[in-house]
């Protein structure tokens, strides 16, 4: 082993969680990568299966909408709507109460199209918990779930901060130990 290489074992916790943190990453890329080859396969591009699902779990959404379900922006989702119209999976219609407000509706063949979106991200599943057993997968989640909450934290503090949103703490000071960007860090697809 090289003396510039720390193991495993002996790593600071610092350097064990950026570790960690690339490593989550590189999963969550690898991960999409797979789903995105098996939905090209039906037509399919990254993020179009994603408005698809939300337009089943509850049809007729407005853009908007959809945009916050997903966590991506308006404009984003407007892109891939029009992807998806011009491909005959989604229609767009004004809406019979306000007519300023279009509305996004599954077509047929969008609803067809569903079964196969599923089986895809099963087979992304399965591929990615190969081995694991039901009480790793329970621990990951865990983890996971703990790791996320703290980067939401993170974000609410840093929007506090560049005056995008309300303060939730009850004394009304943003954390001390957090930095801003000034950016905003919502996850785009497209």
């Amino acid at each position: 082993m090289s003396s510039k290489k720390k193991s495993k074992s002996k790593m600071t916790k610092r350097e064990s969680q950026a570790e960690a943190l690339v490593l989550v990453n590189q999963v969550a890329r690898n991960a999409r990568t797979v789903l995105s080859r098996y939905l090209l396969d039906l037509g399919l591009y990254a993020g179009q299966d994603g408005v698809m699902l939300a337009l089943d779990d509850q049809d007729g959404q407005t853009p908007g909408a959809i945009a916050i379900s997903l966590g991506v922006k308006a404009p984003t989702i407007t892109k891939t709507i029009g992807r998806l119209a011009a491909q005959g999976f989604v229609r767009r219609e004004g809406s019979p109460d306000d007519g300023r407000m279009l509305l996004v509706f599954l077509t047929d063949a969008g609803r067809d199209q569903i079964k196969a979106v599923r089986k895809a991200q099963r087979r992304t599943e399965k591929a990615a918990f190969a081995g694991l057993k039901k009480k790793d997968t329970a621990e990951l989640l865990e983890l996971l779930a703990k790791m996320d909450a703290n980067i939401a934290k993170t974000l609410n503090v840093e929007t506090v901060i560049a005056g995008l949103e309300p303060d939730d703490d009850d004394d009304g000071a943003a954390d001390q130990d957090t930095t801003t960007t000034g950016e905003s860090a919502a996850p785009q697809t497209d």
